[in-house]
């Protein structure tokens, strides 16, 4: 739990005078962990007033740079930034609002992939993004694994805020399927007006704070008319609804004698065609049915029913079934017709009930009867039909071994999908706990200034260095205890990460080693353990951003200037201003 400190409760007085935050709230809203999905019109006034309210933890996310047009709207953004990721230009900016927090920073796209290793670590979601995928990636992965998400929209003057709750529906309750691809209409299509976009984005701010707080007890939908000012709510459906539409999905595979059944029950099946033009002009089942083709299925995904009540069909059943994986990959339940259409010829050649299947214009009425076969010509016709019932076996067989073997390695690949995303979760958990910790030991009461800065190469060679405009000690007193440093160093072999510390009288050396570099930081006083975090983050952040410069370096320091910003934080760990403030 982080303590209000004195400065804090000054910066924080007319929020913490409220009797719903008081200190209390205060602390909690700095120990909550949130994650901001899009930094665009809402992601923007979203990540400024949390921050400024004192939310801790906030990763930012948007694979997005910075565009001229998106600055009367994107008030986080300058003339400056056009052309840099948005989220380390607002990282940039928020980091001025609130020294103390903590953002990090994600430049990409929330994906199928990603998702849970992101949302898992953090308290709770919100939804800035106008990204159709991701919006309903967010709202599966925070139901299932029981996330309170925020969610925010906008259309011209139409906005809607919603707050989903463990326990009731989610963003897929009440959009049970994303709209089709060519209706989808974004803000350079529609046009918006920035102060509509600030107020609902504010709008998610102020739920979210509510949240962090305690105050949000149930789910709720917002409806927010841009033109005359007014909120409308809406019920969000429970959960039992949505469970009781799964309930009515079909088996993966159906029989033409079970297909049948359904289609003439009370609630009959949807059915999808996915043969080609031609085919389906020479026979088709006679019933409610779409046709998507093969070769245009993914683009035509957002027409498909979600409640499982479909049923695919193609010529024998190979096709039919590769499309219910793949939508069962894509998240709908769907079914598939075994043996296809040819199945269904067979079992209703003879039904005069309908639904049935039928030829067009197979025979005329005025065609002229057929002459009876030779001999000859009924054994040549008995082997034909010999050789396709085999050919047919064969290609039945051939789908099957195939179907299992690639169910066999759909298998293995999720469970080293599984794996895989259990590690990261666990790496990604270890790094926000490491930086909670960091963030609560800034407010320690270990008074220590950081005098010196330096970046030193494996080898001993000096990468870069700063000081701080109190440094006192001797200029060569920090030469003779950077010379100690480097054999120290040498003398811990291969050693990575926190190899120890130095004393000389009331200065102390913090020394973190990485793979190509190590740094040192020269203190007057004995630091706490948040120097040394800082350190380790800084750190890590020169190794991944200068990996190829470093390896193998040239001796050329200029390709390192942009590290002075890393070393200048490392300065910005002292807890005092001034030599005479350390006891």
């Amino acid at each position: 739990m982080c303590i209000v400190n004195d400065k804090e409760k000054i910066v924080y007085s007319r929020q913490i005078t409220l009797p719903e935050v008081g200190e209390k709230g205060q602390e909690e809203l700095e120990d909550t962990g949130i994650l901001i999905v899009g930094m665009g019109g809402l992601g923007c006034p979203v990540a400024h007033y949390l921050i400024s309210s004192g939310i801790g933890y906030v990763t930012i996310m948007d694979p997005d740079k910075v565009e001229l047009s998106n600055l009367s709207r994107q008030p986080l953004y300058t003339a400056d930034d056009v052309g840099e990721y948005k989220v380390k230009a607002a990282k940039e900016v928020l980091s001025h609002i609130n020294s103390n927090a903590v953002i990090n920073e994600i430049p990409e796209e929330l994906t199928k992939e990603n998702a849970l290793t992101h949302v898992s670590a953090h308290d709770f979601v919100i939804d800035c993004t106008d990204n159709v995928d991701s919006r309903y990636i967010m709202s599966d992965i925070c139901q299932s694994i029981e996330k309170p998400l925020i969610h925010g929209g906008i259309r011209a003057f139409e906005g809607n805020v919603g707050v989903f709750l463990p326990g009731s529906g989610y963003y897929r309750a009440l959009y049970p399927k994303p709209p089709a691809p060519e209706s989808i209409e974004d803000c350079s299509t529609t046009g918006v007006l920035s102060t509509f976009v600030g107020w609902v984005g504010m709008h998610q701010a102020l739920m979210a704070v509510q949240l962090a707080l305690g105050l949000v007890k149930e789910s709720s939908f917002y409806f927010m008319d841009g033109r005359n000012g007014t909120v409308r709510q809406v019920e969000v459906p429970d959960l039992v609804v949505e469970k009781e539409e799964v309930a009515l999905a079909l088996p993966m595979h159906i029989s033409s004698s079970e297909l049948k059944e359904r289609l003439n029950s009370d609630n009959p099946p949807v059915l999808i065609d996915v043969r080609g033009p031609h085919e389906r002009a020479e026979v088709k089942i006679e019933a409610s049915d779409i046709h998507i083709p093969m070769d245009v299925f993914a683009q035509r995904v957002g027409s498909i029913p979600r409640n499982g009540n479909i049923v695919l069909y193609c010529h024998l059943g190979i096709r039919s079934n590769s499309a219910r994986a793949w939508l069962e990959s894509e998240g709908i339940p769907a079914s598939h017709l075994q043996g296809g259409i040819e199945a269904w010829l067979f079992d209703n050649m003879n039904s005069s009930e309908t639904p049935i299947a039928m030829a067009n214009d197979l025979e005329s009425e005025d065609s002229e009867p057929e002459k009876p076969l030779s001999l000859e010509e009924q054994n040549a016709q008995v082997v034909a039909n010999a050789k396709m019932e085999a050919e047919l076996e064969k290609i039945k067989t051939e789908s099957q071994h195939s179907e299992l073997a690639g169910l066999v390695a759909l298998k293995d690949k999720l469970l080293q999908q599984s794996l895989e995303v259990e590690k990261q979760k666990q790496e990604h958990e270890l790094k926000l706990e490491e930086m909670k910790i960091s963030a609560a030991s800034k407010k320690s009461n270990t008074k220590f200034l950081v005098e010196a800065v330096y970046l030193v190469y494996n080898d001993g060679r000096l990468l870069g260095h700063v000081f701080s405009e109190d440094q006192q000690t001797d200029p060569e007193i920090l030469t003779s205890m950077l010379m100690a440093v480097n054999d120290f160093v040498a003398d811990s072999l291969g050693a990575t990460g926190n190899i120890g510390n130095l004393e000389f009288g009331a200065n102390s050396i913090v020394i973190e080693k990485a793979k190509h570099c190590y740094m040192v930081s020269m203190n007057y006083g004995e630091p706490s353990d948040s120097l040394r975090v800082g350190l380790q983050k800084q750190l890590t952040l020169i190794e991944d951003k200068y990996l190829n410069k470093l390896d193998g370096w040239d001796g050329d320091t200029s390709a390192f200037e942009g590290c002075t910003s890393n070393l200048v934080k490392v300065l910005l760990e002292s807890t005092v201003t001034d030599r005479s403030e350390v006891a």
